[in-house]
């Protein structure tokens, strides 16, 4: 009898797969864990089966045996794929609980929850936490376990409801894999996380004619799958992108070939670094739309830096808006309040670190400029009017703070040569890790800090379904996710100084905002230039797109999902733009909470959960982990999605 057919009669038990064993797949197994000291005897029969060619636990992004150059984005007190501190009064916890601090300080004694650990710790962290999940879930009664590392590579509805109603529990699927073996369950947990996708048309260009050139093409990519090892000594390489990405190609490419970095302790920020090349390194020519990196972290305490208060954009506030105009318009509704924030955040830090600027005492500015910020008649071009005419009569030399231009520095900025460029961009990177070294003395971080504060609150708003998709697809896909995690999003304060360090030994280079990329079939190179600096193009041979692959799933290249899609077993959620014409998301589209997966003709499949990246059509954010401690609303919404998904699937194993 095969194992689809001697699982078909196995009616009693309950077939579990779960596809993908990184962070989201862990938490649901965690949170399975948790639920099983909830429910009454007797206790339904389960088979637990985890499908990830990876290794299970990390999966590919966070595999331990990875260069310890790579560094985390979030500092140790934030990350946990189980509920910790006060998430565990909204989420039960289960025997193995813990959250990534808390780890640590029981491995090895390590209370440094502020700094940044190496991705191959955390993936350590994971690797642990997925094996005594998957130990005390096999040690049951009536609970057994296994785990393949094999790709799953199609999905299909065998038998049963084909699109839920009273006999949806008949509903099974089968799953094959990449080793010729199949599967069929009766509950499909997705947690696929990043998976291979299509280039777009301009790097599927590049990548044809650099195959035509004999030229080096490297396409998006989780950053351990770059082979930075190919690259020649001395090698000019173009790098589009520059975000966490690029920060993890400079150092295995600098560091990771024998440079050293000497600490300067007694430098100000910014100079603190000097680089000593081994001779090894390629050089880096980097660009990207804003023409500068992302901005570093802050030093202040915390993920949200401690003292951040949001008066403005509040829950009593957002009711309000809804009481009035229904449904949540971003730009409308919410930016006038987060904005207002910022503002206040920036001039109230200003005030306390320098009082001096204010020679009628800083109290007089701010009461009026509270007034001013209270009054929901004026607009944010108004207010930026109204806001000036105050500091010039209060503070003269205090300068309006533009949160939209922060996040792109160089904006009308022409350069008359590289080397003009090049001194504008130390000075940036000087300037940026000064104010991060600054931490809550900082206006300007303090400033960002209301912005990822608010960035917090509003996830929760989308995730709720509170806030137009019209208004998302205009406005925060259109311009406020960029401008956040330009300013929020960035490496640690050690990335800049390393990277100030490096543009001064030469090894990496800028090209300026908006650079084109292009090919130059005369010299046989690809090319790249900015419109903004007078200089002549950069050439090269290597060009790598520093950056993850698209998370859409129309893009995919990854079988199961673009399988999914064409045999009609999923659809991309639908989004409708301001003008009324309906566009396909990024993620798939699914019911509300438990996320079950939509089909083709709007029927939910009963029994198979969506977790992570391919939710990104009704969550933003989808590629930032749980916040130890979070609320399961906002911060820890991947632990209650995979809570949700547990509870759901053991509701129907009690109900059989």
């Amino acid at each position: 009898m095969s194992e689809v057919q001697g699982q078909a009669a196995a009616t009693m038990e309950l077939v579990i797969a779960v596809v993908g064993a990184g962070p989201r797949g862990t938490s649901f197994l965690e949170r399975l864990l948790a639920h099983l000291d909830h429910i009454p005897d007797p206790v339904p029969e389960l088979r637990i089966v985890v499908l990830d060619p990876a290794a299970h636990g990390p999966g590919r992004v966070w595999d331990p045996d990875q260069s310890p150059l790579y560094l985390m984005n979030t500092p140790a007190s934030y990350p946990t794929v189980a509920p910790a501190g006060e998430t565990q009064q909204g989420l039960a916890p289960s025997e193995v609980s813990q959250s990534f601090a808390q780890w640590r300080r029981e491995r090895s004694g390590e209370t440094g929850d502020a700094d940044y650990p190496t991705r191959a710790d955390y993936g350590q962290y994971l690797a642990d936490l997925h094996e005594r999940t998957m130990g005390l879930l096999s040690a049951r009664d009536g609970v057994t376990v296994e785990s393949r590392r094999s790709q799953v590579i199609g999905l299909r509805q065998v038998g049963g409801s084909q699109h839920g109603g009273d006999d949806a529990v008949d509903q099974r699927y089968c799953l094959s894999c990449d080793d010729g073996t199949e599967l069929t369950a009766d509950a499909v947990v997705l947690a696929l996380g990043h998976v291979p996708a299509r280039l777009s048309d301009s790097a599927q260009h590049l990548a044809d004619v650099a195959v035509d050139l004999g030229l080096h093409y490297s396409p998006p990519a989780i950053p351990t799958d770059v082979d930075v090892d190919a690259i020649p000594a001395g090698e000019a390489v173009l790098v589009r992108g520059m975000g966490l990405n690029f920060f993890d190609l400079m150092i295995q490419a600098t560091a990771g070939r024998g440079g050293r970095f000497r600490h300067l302790p007694d430098n100000p920020p910014g100079r603190r670094l000097e680089y000593h090349p081994s001779g090894e390194e390629p050089h880096l020519i980097a660009g990207s739309r804003r023409g500068a990196p992302y901005r570093a972290k802050t030093t202040a305490a915390g993920f949200v830096p401690a003292g951040i208060r949001l008066v403005h954009f509040t829950e009593q506030a957002v009711e309000e808006a809804e009481r009035r105009h229904d449904v949540l318009d971003f730009a409308a509704h919410l930016w006038p309040l987060i904005h207002r924030d910022v503002l206040r955040t920036y001039y109230r830090t200003l005030a306390a670190v320098s009082p001096e600027l204010f020679p009628a005492r800083p109290e007089v500015f701010l009461d009026e400029f509270d007034r001013l910020l209270e009054d929901p008649g004026v607009g944010e071009q108004v207010l930026a009017v109204q806001g000036q005419h105050l500091l010039h009569e209060h503070a003269p030399d205090v300068l309006w703070f533009d949160i939209r231009s922060l996040g792109r520095p160089f904006d009308d900025v022409v350069f008359d040569s590289a080397d003009h460029h090049r001194d504008h961009m130390l000075a940036y990177l000087e300037d940026d890790a000064a104010s991060s070294a600054a931490g809550a003395a900082s206006p300007v971080k303090m400033g960002i800090g209301a912005l990822h504060a608010a960035r917090m609150e509003l996830k929760a708003l989308i995730s709720d379904g509170r806030v137009s998709t019209a208004s998302q697809v205009a406005d925060i896909e259109g311009w406020f996710e960029s401008l956040v995690e330009g300013l929020a999003s960035g490496p640690p304060l050690q990335r800049i100084e390393e990277l100030a360090a490096l543009t001064r030994a030469g090894v990496v280079d800028f090209l300026g905002p908006d650079p084109v990329y292009d090919v130059d079939r005369e010299s046989r190179t690809f090319s790249a230039e900015s419109p903004w600096v007078a200089a002549e193009p950069f050439r090269a041979r290597w060009l790598i797109e520093a950056m993850m692959p698209a998370n859409r799933v129309q893009l995919s290249r990854s079988p199961l999902v673009a399988g999914l899609l064409k045999d009609g077993l999923a659809r991309a959620k639908e989004l409708v733009d301001v003008s009324g014409t309906a566009r396909a998301g990024k993620g798939f589209d699914v019911t509300e909470t438990p996320h079950r997966l939509i089909d083709a003709a709007g029927h939910p499949l009963d029994g198979v959960y969506v977790l992570g990246l391919q939710l990104s059509s009704v969550q933003w954010g989808t590629a930032i982990a749980a916040e130890s401690g979070g609320d399961p609303r906002s911060g820890a919404r991947t632990l209650a999605d995979a809570d949700a998904a547990a509870g759901s699937i053991l509701q129907t194993a009690l109900g059989r």
